[in-house]
């Protein structure tokens, strides 16, 4: 599976609404089990906050990819959402998050096996494509963006 194929228009949002850290992460695991029954929201938050017990899934300039592992999760999916206002996420450059990439993986799936995951940071390390992200008008637009995203560094990237 590719990293294109976990994210989907109804799982792309502008300004979900949160105070913090947790609040973010218990608002994206609720889209999450909206999307999907078999996916328990409380379930999803507590993978997520086990996650961040390791250290800040921030990776700097507004940008945060919190991840985890479920057992009933069958396959990967992700949700790409802009915060109406920056959280703070503890980042190393202490910028508050205000774009999050998640991703819920299967228990026994190893994150190498999804392709195209390399790319992940490398598409969110681009300012201009974080500027699109964040003066996106619809939802449609966000996921148009990510797609293009995706598919322009999986092309540059089986070039190389």
């Amino acid at each position: 599976m590719h990293i294109l194929d976990t994210i989907a228009p109804e799982r792309c949002k502008l300004g979900l609404q949160a105070t913090s850290r947790k609040k973010a992460l218990q608002a994206i695991a609720n889209q999450f089990s909206k999307d999907n029954l078999k996916l328990v929201s409380f379930e999803i938050l507590q993978a997520f906050t086990e996650r961040e017990q390791l250290g800040s899934t921030a990776i700097g300039h507004g940008i945060a990819l919190p991840h985890g592992r479920l057992k009933n999760c069958e396959k990967p999916v992700a949700i790409l959402t802009t915060l109406e206002k920056g959280v703070d996420f503890f980042a190393s450059d202490k910028e508050n998050v205000d774009i999050i990439f998640a991703l819920l993986i299967p228990h026994d799936l190893d994150f190498r096996d999804l392709q195209g995951i390399e790319l992940v940071k490398a598409i969110f390390d681009n300012k201009t494509l974080c500027a699109q992200i964040r003066n996106a008008h619809n939802d449609e637009a966000l996921f148009d963006i990510i797609e293009h995203a995706i598919k322009e560094y999986s092309t540059k990237d089986e070039a190389s």
